[in-house]
């Protein structure tokens, strides 16, 4: 099974799982983990713990960080330079968590972290006024 860390700031990565599995019903292989009051040896300890787990089939680990160029990036990807099995995405959100959840198992690690980005942009919209409901719509 393929694995997703979700490392962000604060409690996001929680509230992502949290929707994730109100959404689909399925929160099995996400882990969060918060940056926040950790130093950078600390959060890449927690990290590597989570990433080296002893599980019985490891087909690779998604680590969706928060922020490209932030400290949740930065550990992230000093981390993956070591394992060929880690694939590092950035601009964490919802989209790209259930795009793991629901293709993870029919994709490759890479096909999945090209998928994720992909769906992760289609979740990105400004919203016109042509394309508002009205009242009377509903």
């Amino acid at each position: 099974m393929k694995y997703a860390i979700l490392l962000t700031h604060g409690p996001i990565g929680e509230a992502m799982i949290e929707a994730a599995r109100g959404i689909t019903g399925l929160d099995e292989g996400l882990h969060a983990l918060s940056v926040t009051n950790r130093s950078l040896d600390e959060i890449a300890l927690r990290l590597k713990s989570l990433v080296d787990a002893p599980e019985e089939s490891r087909e690779g680990v998604i680590i969706l960080a928060s922020l490209k160029g932030g400290s949740c990036w930065n550990v992230a990807a000093a981390l993956a330079k070591d394992h060929a099995m880690i694939r590092v995405v950035s601009g964490l959100n919802l989209s790209m968590v259930l795009s793991f959840l629901t293709k993870r198992d029919d994709l490759s690690l890479d096909a999945l972290s090209e998928e994720i980005v992909r769906d992760g942009l289609r979740g990105i919209d400004l919203c016109s006024h042509e394309q508002t409901p009205h009242a009377n719509d509903r």
